[in-house]
């Protein structure tokens, strides 16, 4: 995790919007294993495209640099104690206890950059993008709302069409599982000044939004999955037409084991 700065000189930002191995179920994308190394390493470039409308290239001449200020302002000791969960994340015992603390991560990072980002309560257009999540969470998140999830084998094709295919537990705007949300939603912060880049387009075309670096959790969260390839869209795990009514009142999922020494974390 970059300590002070998300964004380089050339301006590139790292995100968590793509993964080396999309989900063909979901929606494909026009990417290269060197080109998803290539994303990894050096982050997606933030930058005007004739594809996008003017206010949008006029706000991404800038958004970059406007990510890079406000990422500064979270101390270094934040960020350490990110790092600091995950790894206590990665040596628990139990996959259960994994999936816990690798979520009190991504609230630790929430804590420290979503005062200095552009996300409200209330704005719902990430609520509109894919979701991919792995088995082992969707088993937590299943247990903690009362709904299980769909076996993986009896998954179908998750056609995300933007504003037309709503995350399942999204209601009147807001989301009806923050409190047991995955991880991946958690730490899913725009860095720019307001919500304009994370408006969905009519062409479909994907703007380049400056998020916060991710990358700390996305790898800590291959590593605990404990399944190979099981993971898929959140909206096929649990699917809108077998939710029924909003989720039941969520139990807490157990708690992570202590960790001994308080300031380790």
């Amino acid at each position: 995790m970059n300590e002070n700065n998300s964004a380089d000189s050339e301006g590139r930002v790292h995100t968590f919007t793509v993964t080396a191995d999309p989900d063909p179920m979901v929606r494909p994308l026009p990417m290269t294993l060197d080109q998803a190394l290539d994303y990894l390493h050096h982050g997606v470039l933030v930058a005007p495209s004739p594809e996008f409308p003017d206010a949008v290239n006029t706000r991404l001449a800038s958004a970059a640099q406007t990510a890079a200020r406000q990422c500064a302002k979270v101390p270094a000791a934040a960020t350490q104690r990110v790092l600091n969960l995950l790894d206590v994340a990665v040596k628990a015992p139990t996959q259960v206890q994994r999936v816990a603390w690798h979520r009190r991560a991504a609230d630790a990072l929430s804590s420290a950059f979503a005062p200095h980002a552009a996300c409200r309560a209330g704005c719902s257009h990430c609520c509109h993008i894919p979701v991919k999540i792995s088995a082992v969470e969707a088993r937590a998140l299943g247990k903690a709302i009362g709904r299980a999830p769909v076996p993986l084998a009896e998954h179908q094709p998750a056609s995300v069409t933007g504003y037309n295919s709503p995350c399942p537990f999204l209601a009147g705007g807001r989301c009806s599982i923050y409190a047991e949300r995955p991880a991946v939603c958690r730490s899913h912060l725009n860095m720019d000044e307001d919500a304009l880049l994370c408006e969905l387009l009519p062409s479909g075309a994907e703007v380049p939004v400056p998020y916060v670096d991710t990358r700390p959790l996305m790898a800590v969260a291959v590593l605990i999955a404990g399944e190979p390839r099981a993971a898929a869209d959140l909206r096929q795990w649990f699917p809108e037409h077998l939710l029924g009514q909003r989720p039941r009142r969520a139990v807490p999922c157990p708690p992570p084991f202590k960790i001994q020494d308080e300031n380790h974390a």
